[in-house]
């Protein structure tokens, strides 16, 4: 039976022939960084017995539009919070809210390989106050955006492929005719590759990705298309002609 990696490379085959007509950005880490504790792991240590990951499937999959909203869909996954959470979640909130600053190099690739004709699409598992920071740190890219996917939107997270394919649907392409642009291998890099797309691998934070890098370099995972150190590399690579 073909192995994962097979598969992957037997789709990306003739991709020379085709030249990409769109680029489909993650946004945290690849085009801003933020602080350095994700809200979802805030939120669970105001919590008793509610973890991480339990907090990321609520927060990060509904459009919520204050913090009480927060709270209240929390409560109404786990129960009733104390007013040290409540406070702590506002306090976060309004934080993250303009917690977002764009990296160098980010707006002016978007924006590059847009006068290229290639169609913007951005793709990220977000919750709605970082959001609202994204759109103050890189007003020109959300300008510029053919097509926005959030998962506090869809209600769906990488690396599930919903996302990817709603993706590729607003931008009217198939995945042959797409880059994907991001930081983590697992969440934006396989997923991508498993659909024929292109990916590109901005490996900003390699200490992250060790696990990665390792089963990459070894043959056990699909290599990506072209792999760089900062986002202000992407738009010089050749895949683009």
């Amino acid at each position: 039976m073909p192995s994962q990696k097979s598969k992957v490379e037997s789709r990306k085959s003739g991709f020379r022939e085709h030249r990409p007509r769109a680029a489909i950005f993650d946004i945290g880490a690849t085009l801003v960084t933020g602080p350095p504790v994700a809200p979802n792991k805030v939120i669970a240590s105001l919590l008793d017995g509610v973890g991480p990951a339990e907090v990321a499937s609520v927060i990060m999959t509904r459009e919520l539009a204050c913090a009480d909203g927060v709270c209240a869909a929390l409560e109404s996954r786990f129960g009733a919070m104390g007013e040290r959470a409540r406070a702590g979640i506002t306090e976060l909130w309004e934080a993250q809210s303009s917690a977002a600053v764009a990296l160098d190099g980010a707006s002016e690739t978007v924006l590059a390989l847009k006068r290229r004709g290639i169609r913007v699409g951005l793709l990220s598992d977000i919750w709605s106050p970082y959001y609202a920071g994204i759109q103050q740190a890189l007003p020109e890219v959300i300008r510029a955006a053919d097509a926005i996917v959030l998962s506090c939107r869809t209600g769906a997270r990488k690396p599930d492929a919903a996302n990817f394919l709603t993706a590729l649907s607003k931008l009217g392409i198939g995945p042959r005719e797409a880059v994907m642009v991001g930081d983590t291998y697992s969440h934006d890099i396989l997923p991508a590759l498993q659909l024929g797309m292109r990916a590109v691998w901005v490996l900003a934070r390699p200490d992250r990705e060790a696990e990665s890098i390792i089963k990459v370099l070894n043959g056990d995972l699909p290599t990506p298309t072209a792999t760089v150190s900062t986002i202000a590399e992407v738009a010089a690579l050749a895949l683009w002609d």
